[in-house]
């Protein structure tokens, strides 16, 4: 399965007239660049005069020998003897890494470990099995008891601590593969038992006023020194909180300043609360902002449980909550607070097991008592990413946060001892007892082991135990040896101590023992190391190895044997690093040898990624001191080309909170991300606003990409995301850079649009970078072309305010894709050096049609082949049709298409949607679809009942249901008057807080009739149900809340009576009954339904809408006479009427059309050509 390293030859001729026909035997092959290998015979020119390359394929396994026979025309033949062995493969499995001891808390899975994973000529699936205690995953995010990997996984393994019962775990976790050997990898851990209910932090400020809350305890995270937060100079105080000694922390200005932060004992499990005093001296605007929150320790950007506060145009203030998310996702109480008085808030962070289902809660001024009430406020973001750890309380200064005090912070794990006035106890560690003397050989563990007792008061955290060089502690004296270890707070036990060290001689020195709070305690240790017994009689004269990925190295060798030796010797060795007993079989990372060997070892080095590796080849042996003999080489990646550097491969700056940034590697060795950070400039900042690092160790492999999401987003951007942060809270108007920290200077690699220059010229969030072509880094998803290789390192020229065209490479190195794309999110199509097909091209673009549009697709690459898709799948060579001919959309399609050509990489997907309107005969109809971007047509002819300017909404109804236009952008430009008709009304259908509207995506033209009329229909406020939404009804003997006085000019709720039931009248702004007295007697009311979430309302439209109840003329009784070839309609006079309208229409419950308004009692229809027609009269005063 594995070709043989190559060797050569040279090959000529002299006086040849025709080409060298080179032919290999069986098994092997042939080349003259040592790249390509050919097994059939090659002819090469008759003047060749160079080296040609033999290997054998490897294909079958057996001994192979033959000649190569050299031939041409006119010449002898010339053989050349070649020979050799392929193996049988023998299927190997590789663990590099090792694991450190775990800890967890009883109830919460530990934090992960990683180690590698891969397979050598493997032929059925690895099976990866953890000891109890412990589970596995490929992701970091879903795990499992066990793990069944492809035979050619190769690729980090999760594990941890799963945390459901308290104790000690250890255990090999096991790989196995059909015809591999076993191979184990050891794990400990313990889960521990979290402290009882306590006091983590109590803070009074009890310091001098006027000094740096960092001079008194506090550290500053962000803006360092610019406008510190300072000590009061007065107190807080509330009835029945404990705190009340001491002065205040105060913030000193409105705008980015330094935020500063005070840790307590981390915790990850259980509930944590945080109450406080808080009183808001001023703010500098109505824009919402926190300016409390937890955080992580340390603690990074990733701030938990903030507290938000607002003022409305009055001065009155709501408070608002939220897990991570800024203002908009925020829950808010009502504006009901007031500057310049005291609140007490408790905040409460609930750590769950999982990813994102941590739970925040907050109270104002709640009942001080035993008993936990019901939280006011619940946090709407849940489902964000949760924190790594609780450890930290901060106080912030940002941009719209008030000038505020803050005092008598309280943290702890339990609702009732906020109340307590207990300050947080004294944490005491106690030691006794005194471990013996130990002795070891060099290298080895000592065979004894020596012991003390640990235990603690009033301890917060876990016991931190270091001891001194050369010795390792445990706390089972079994296992989970380490120069550090933790034990639970309430841990009361024996810590069990040996030697360890590789150093003759004598050794000593202090155990160190601390926790949160408490005193440091220390107990001393001593031993002696001895020279080992065992001589090891090692020859080797290793060269560096070098080779290209995919293909091992030569093998060297050394001599190994070892005197005295009384027990097997095991030779092991890390990746990329393999030994062997026979240089062509049986490549391993350990060998396990007899006492007495005394023979070669061989060894190669197979990395699967390119860089310079060195390991140490160790031999150890009971009682031997262990020898390590180095070893190193260097990988070369084959021939290809590379990214420079990583840079930005996606930007998503989607609706809401979707919003993600994507970081490609494609430098062909893995990179640790440590060594870089995100930085977000916003509104043409020169300076960054948020940052976001990434821990050590944290590797991006070649060819993959890192994801950076908001922590809202939706749930297919989340599923991409290795991690959330605040530096996308960006707009199209921020700057971000990409920047790696080389010693210690900070270089850019890639600039995401102008650091420096806003594109719109303000702080709005309005404006962005924009190119020809549709490109625009607002509600848009760019994606890195192919063909780009390195960043932006250097910032663009920054032009004037307000001017767009500043990011120079937006069109030349981004492909673009609607609002909302997230299909490339998650891996990055990279083909340096090749040129990418141009995108094709749909005509007509994309768009709302009202007949067949006939699509046809072209691209600018000469040869290029189209294939696209209807059904929303991305085309490929093997998905979807190739294109042809025009095609015909007849209804609501998304095309999307692509091109390829030979010689070319496939091009980006061109993605085009065409809107078709559905045919909805009437508005019942159109009521009962979907909502969404489908468009619909009434094609039925509906009435207007009501316009106004405000959105430019107008109310249409037929004989079958009623509905709301909303056509905010002004669509719809044709005049209509009320009560005309209006044929082919075209658009979309949504919902605001449940009130079904109609939003227009065309101008349905004139109108198709007019002087139509609508006949109320009676109702009662009770009857009113959803389905009457904006129907023109009529309210009878109604009682108008007549508090206000007057109707107020702009869109109000007032309350109105019927003999039913009690609802809410919304008027419209700007009627004719604006400024008129409130009606005080009972009256009957025209009007139009509407719905506010789940509650009904009504809407007059005219101040004659309103009529005085008990005022109704009677109805005409009318009787009909044919007169020759004419109707006469003809009734009694009613008492208080002035005149009488008359209105026909052929269906009795249909739409009734005005004939004409008489004085008189009788009505003449001339000729009517109808076969039947309906008439009504109508007393009018």
């Amino acid at each position: 399965g594995t070709p043989s390293a190559s060797q050569s030859y040279t090959l000529s001729g002299s006086n040849l007239t025709a080409g060298i026909v080179v032919t290999p035997p069986a098994g092997f092959a042939i080349s003259t660049d040592d790249n390509t290998f050919y097994t059939p015979a090659q002819t090469l020119a008759s003047t060749f005069n160079g080296p040609v390359y033999v290997r054998l394929t490897g294909a079958t396994a057996g001994i192979y020998s033959g000649d190569i026979a050299h031939t041409s025309t006119g010449a002898t033949q010339v053989d050349l003897a070649v020979s050799g062995t392929v193996s049988d493969p023998v299927p190997t499995i590789h663990t590099t890494g090792t694991l450190n001891a775990f800890t967890t808390l009883v109830g919460t899975p530990s934090a992960a470990q990683t180690y590698t994973l891969y397979g050598e000529l493997l032929t059925a699936n690895i099976i990866v099995t953890p000891p109890t205690g412990f589970e596995l995953s490929t992701d970091g995010n879903s795990y499992s008891s066990s793990l069944s990997l492809a035979s050619t996984f190769n690729g980090p393994v999760y594990i941890r601590l799963i945390g459901t019962t308290v104790g000690n775990y250890s255990g090999n976790i096991t790989h196995t593969s059909a015809g591999a050997t076993q191979v184990d990898l050891p794990v400990t851990g313990e889960v521990q038992t979290p402290a009882g209910p306590t006091i983590f932090l109590e803070e009074n400020f009890n310091y001098t006023a006027g000094e740096l809350l960092t001079a008194n305890g506090w550290t500053a995270h962000s803006g360092i020194g610019s406008n510190p937060a300072i000590v009061g100079s007065t107190g807080l105080t509330y009835a029945g909180y404990p705190p009340s000694s001491g002065l205040s922390g105060e913030t000193v200005f409105s705008g980015p300043a330094e935020d500063v932060h005070r840790t307590f004992p981390v915790q990850t499990n259980g509930a944590v609360y945080a109450s406080f005093l808080f009183n808001a001296l001023s703010l500098p605007n109505t824009t919402a902002d926190y300016l409390i929150h937890f955080g992580p320790d340390p603690i990074g950007t990733d701030l938990k449980g903030r507290f938000f506060i607002q003022k409305d145009s009055d001065g009155n203030l709501r408070f608002g909550l939220t897990k991570a998310a800024a203002a908009t996702g925020a829950v808010w109480t009502d504006y009901v607070y007031v500057q310049n008085t005291t609140y007490l808030i408790v905040i409460k962070y609930v750590i769950n097991s999982g990813t994102a289902n941590d739970e925040v809660y907050m109270w104002v001024n709640p009942a001080i008592g035993a008993t936990e009430p019901t939280p006011q406020l619940t946090a709407s973001d849940a489902t964000g990413t949760d924190a790594a750890n609780i450890g930290s309380i901060a106080i912030r200064q940002g941009t719209n946060t008030p000038l505020a005090l803050i005092d008598g912070i309280r943290v702890s794990n339990d609702w009732a001892i906020l109340w307590s006035g207990d300050a947080p106890p004294t944490p005491v560690i106690t030691v006794t007892g005194e471990p013996a003397s130990l002795a070891n050989y060099a290298g080895c563990p000592s065979e004894e082991i020596s012991e003390y007792s640990l235990s603690g008061s009033n301890l917060q955290g876990p016991i931190y135990i270091v001891a001194p060089t050369g010795f390792e502690v445990s706390s089972t004296g079994t296992g989970g040896w380490a120069s550090e270890i933790s034990v639970p707070a309430d841990f009361n036990g024996l810590i069990y101590v040996r030697l360890v060290s590789g150093v003759v001689g004598m050794h000593g020195g202090n155990i160190t023992h601390n926790s949160f709070g408490a005193t440091e305690v220390t107990i001393r240790v001593e031993g002696e190391t001895f020279v080992s017994p065992v001589v090891w009689n090692i020859t080797a004269n290793f060269t560096a190895f070098d080779h290209e990925v995919g293909t091992p190295s030569a093998t060297q060798s050394y001599t190994l044997s070892a005197t005295g030796a009384l027990d097997d010797i095991t030779v092991s060795v890390a990746s990329p690093f393999e030994l062997s007993l026979n240089g062509t079989t049986n490549w391993t990372d350990e060998l396990v040898l007899l006492s007495n060997f005394n023979n070669n070892v061989y060894v190669r080095m197979n990395s699967t990624t390119a860089g310079q590796f060195t390991e140490n080849i160790v031999h150890s042996s009971l009682t031997a001191t262990p020898y390590n003999l180095p070893v190193s080489g260097t990988a070369a990646l084959p021939a290809g080309n590379y990214a420079t550097d990583l840079f930005f491969s996606e930007y998503i700056e989607g609706s809401s909170n979707n919003k993600a940034l994507e970081i490609f590697n494609g430098t062909g060795i893995p990179v640790d991300l440590s060594a870089y950070k995100v930085l977000l400039y916003p509104n043409g900042a020169a300076t960054p606003n948020n940052t976001q690092t990434f821990p050590a160790g944290t590797m991006l492999a070649h060819n993959e990409v890192y994801v950076i999401a908001n922590s809202q987003a939706n749930a297919t951007i989340l599923a991409e995301a290795d991690t959330t942060s605040t530096v996308t809270y960006y707009n199209g108007d921020d700057a971000i850079a990409l920047v790696k920290t080389v010693g210690d200077v900070d270089e850019y690699v890639d600039i995401f649009g102008v650091i420096g220059n806003d594109p719109d010229g303000s702080s709005s969030i309005t404006g962005s970078w924009t190119a020809d072509g549709g490109y625009s880094t607002k509600d848009k998803t760019l994606v890195r072309k192919p063909s780009v290789t390195q960043g932006v390192s250097v910032n663009p020229p920054i032009p004037g305010a307000g001017d767009t065209t500043g990011f120079l490479t937006l069109a030349t190195e981004w492909d673009v894709y609607p609002q909302d794309t997230t299909s490339y999110l998650g891996s990055h199509t990279f083909t340096p050096g090749v040129q990418v097909a141009e995108a094709p091209v749909l005509t007509p673009a994309g768009g709302i049609y009202y007949s067949t549009v006939n699509v046809t697709m072209s691209s600018a690459t000469p040869g290029a082949t189209i294939y696209y898709t209807t059904d929303g799948s991305t085309p490929s060579d093997t998905n979807g049709l190739t294109y042809t001919a025009p095609i015909a959309v007849s209804a609501t399609t998304t095309v999307k298409a692509i091109a390829y050509a030979t010689g070319y990489t496939p091009s980006s997907v061109t993605t085009e949607a065409y809107m078709l309107p559905v045919s909805i005969p009437d508005i019942a109809t159109l009521r009962a679809q979907p909502t969404g971007s489908n468009v619909y047509k009434l094609t039925g002819e509906a009435v207007l009942t009501f316009q106004q300017a405000q959105r430019h909404q107008k109310y249409i109804q037929d004989a079958t249901a009623a509905i709301l236009i909303d056509d905010s952008a002004g669509i719809i430009t044709s005049t209509y008057n009320l009560y005309d008709g209006i044929t082919g009304i075209t658009g979309t259908l949504g919902l605001y807080r449940n009130m079904l509207q109609f939003t227009p995506v065309a101008d349905p033209g004139a109108a198709t009739s007019s002087g139509n009329t609508i006949v109320p229909e009676v109702r009662t406020l009770a009857s009113l149900t959803t389905a009457d939404q904006a129907k023109l009804i009529k309210v009878m003997n109604a009682t108008v809340d007549a508090t206000q006085g007057t109707y107020p000019a702009n869109a109000s709720n007032i309350n109105v009576t019927d003999p039913t039931a009690t609802l809410v009248m919304r008027t419209f702004p700007n009627t004719d009954y604006s400024g008129t007295p409130i009606h005080t007697v009972p009256v009957n009311i025209t009007c139009l339904v509407g719905q506010f979430d789940a509650n009904m309302q009504i809407s007059p439209r005219f101040l004659a809408d309103f009529e005085v109840a008990g005022a109704t003329l009677d109805a005409p009784v009318v009787t009909i006479t044919r007169v020759g070839t004419s109707i006469q309609l003809a009734w009694p006079d009613v008492d208080g009427a002035s005149s009488y309208r008359v209105e026909s229409a052929s269906d009795p419950y249909g739409v009734y059309t005005t004939l004409g308004t008489t004085n008189d009692i009788t009505y003449v229809i001339q000729n009517p050509t109808e076969a039947m027609k309906f008439f009504r009269v109508i007393a009018l005063n």
